[in-house]
């Protein structure tokens, strides 16, 4: 096995070797951006997030990148879209672009989605995927070990915010063993929380009074997508089991899944106004 030690130091010199590498990320989740740059940045790497594919488009065209990191389902201009128009004028040596899907149907091997992606990830995206799929395309020559989480996640040295994560953690309705926050440490993770919070309570607040206009099957789809994946973020597994039961063809309404997100938004604020500074 290879030692910890080793991997971190394996990352520093891969970064004197090839300088800072650059990532852009398109996501459209502000949830699944704070944990993603987090994550990167943790590990030494430069980070820029957009939220739909004409903001990527633009931010290309007047700064160079090493990677991008594009997710398929996003508002304005979807990532297949504007990988499509990125692909008129960078290859995939020019510039490595690597989808990120929270759809498991997706054909991956597709020879026309494969034509524009160097690779795939599944969100909620693994960060150890992450940063292994990120060396092999931006440094090949480069060992993709993986960087263990103890090198990357930065410890708090708030001790109500480490008492308050660990009651968290213990709640049957939350699982942070193994997932983002062991990666991003406390005060990152705090940020996903909060994130989560501004997010999805209007939704709530919305539904409580009555001025939740009735979504289409694709707007239901959509917010569907991307609560499970902010759910999984935080660990959140009752939520995302209601998600996925109803992804599944569940009769759960969608005033049946608010209620479990109010629930979860509920536990979590105090948390929050707990521990700001």
């Amino acid at each position: 096995m290879t030692n910890p030690d080793a991997k971190a130091i394996h990352l520093k010199q891969a970064i004197s070797q090839y300088g800072v590498p650059s990532i852009l990320l398109a996501d459209d989740s502000l949830t699944q951006q704070f944990v993603i740059k987090a994550v990167l940045q943790n590990a030494g790497f430069n980070v820029d997030c957009v939220d739909d594919g004409e903001k990527a488009l633009a931010q290309i065209k007047h700064k160079k990148y090493d990677i991008v990191l594009m997710d398929v389902q996003m508002p304005i201009l979807d990532g297949i879209s504007a990988t499509q128009q990125i692909r008129q004028q960078f290859s995939f040596d020019a510039l490595p672009i690597i989808a990120l899907t929270g759809d498991a149907e997706l054909d991956d091997q597709s020879p026309a989605l494969c034509a524009l992606f160097n690779a795939f990830l599944l969100k909620p995206v693994d960060s150890k995927d992450l940063i292994d799929g990120i060396l092999a395309l931006w440094s090949p020559q480069t060992e993709t070990s993986t960087i263990l989480h103890q090198q990357t996640a930065v410890v708090s040295d708030n001790p109500n915010l480490v008492n308050s994560i660990v009651q968290l953690a213990q709640h049957p309705s939350f699982d942070l063993s193994g997932g983002v926050y062991e990666w991003v440490g406390e005060e990152a993770y705090l940020r996903v929380l909060n994130a989560f919070i501004r997010v999805y309570k209007p939704y709530v607040v919305a539904v409580k009074t009555g001025r939740q206009q009735a979504l289409t099957r694709a707007e239901q789809h959509r917010f569907f997508h991307k609560l499970k994946g902010a759910a999984a973020n935080i660990g959140a597994i009752e939520l995302l089991k209601v998600v996925e039961y109803v992804e599944l063809g569940g009769d759960t309404s969608f005033n049946d899944i608010c209620n479990e997100l109010n629930r979860v938004i509920n536990m979590l604020e105090p948390l929050a106004l707990s521990n700001k500074k």
